[in-house]
């Protein structure tokens, strides 16, 4: 595989992943926690560290906004 994705759910262990391309990581971690709370951190072709955040099987982008 191409990717390693770190999988990091709210309280617990750290899980590896392994995929090809993000979206088919993406299609996997849904089928598997499908409300998946959490974050994930990958290394993308550019050697840049990318954290991703997930709240009820969603890409949480923690936009503020007004109250």
């Amino acid at each position: 595989m191409r990717y390693e994705y770190t999988i990091t759910k709210e309280g617990a262990e750290a899980e590896i992943m392994k995929a090809m391309s993000w979206k088919k990581f993406f299609k996997s971690l849904l089928l598997k926690y499908p409300k998946f709370n959490g974050s994930c951190t990958y290394i993308n072709k550019k050697g840049n560290v990318q954290v991703r955040i997930f709240r009820e099987g969603k890409r949480f982008h923690g936009g503020g906004g007004s109250i």
